[in-house]
């Protein structure tokens, strides 16, 4: 009886040790709108971030705020103690329409639709969908960068 009670102790230790998760390790290339680019999701702790990615490739402080941009291959996620947004800067990472760097700004702004604000600087334009956003170079018309974030800061201010 004893044996029979310790076999079903070490099962039931077993099978909620399997239940037990860390942060996702999908690694799909998915950019996902307000959620993910990969396997970086917005929300995750930077301990997780820096489990997950390694020792970032640079670290730049953002100026006037308690965070931290970190450059890692393909990406730079902006962090203070959870990831707030994350950008993508290399065609391997891709939307579920299939934009992603490289892709012709009409075929992003077709996909897309109506964006929420359109911000044209000297050399981009930002087409921001509140969730996400495309940074347009406005000489070959081409996606360099895709945004992902919980909510615009792009349109703020912009009428």
């Amino acid at each position: 009886m004893k044996v029979g009670n310790r076999v079903i102790s070490a099962a039931m230790f077993l099978a909620l040790g399997a239940c037990a998760s860390g942060p996702p390790d999908l690694k799909d290339n998915q950019i996902v709108p307000g959620q993910r680019v990969s396997n970086v999701e917005l929300g995750m702790s930077l301990s997780d971030l820096l489990s997950l990615q390694g020792k970032p490739l640079r670290t730049v402080p953002i100026a006037h705020t308690d965070a931290t941009s970190y450059a890692f291959d393909g990406m730079t996620v902006a962090a203070d103690d959870k990831v707030y947004w994350i950008i993508a800067h290399d065609p391997r990472f891709f939307t579920d329409r299939g934009v992603s760097m490289g892709s012709e700004q009409i075929f992003a702004r077709g996909t897309y639709g109506k964006p929420k604000c359109v911000v044209t600087l000297d050399d981009v334009t930002v087409y921001d969908y509140g969730n996400i956003y495309f940074e347009v170079d406005n000489t070959t018309g081409k996606v360099g960068q895709i945004g992902v974030q919980r909510s615009t800061q792009t349109c703020d201010g912009v009428h």
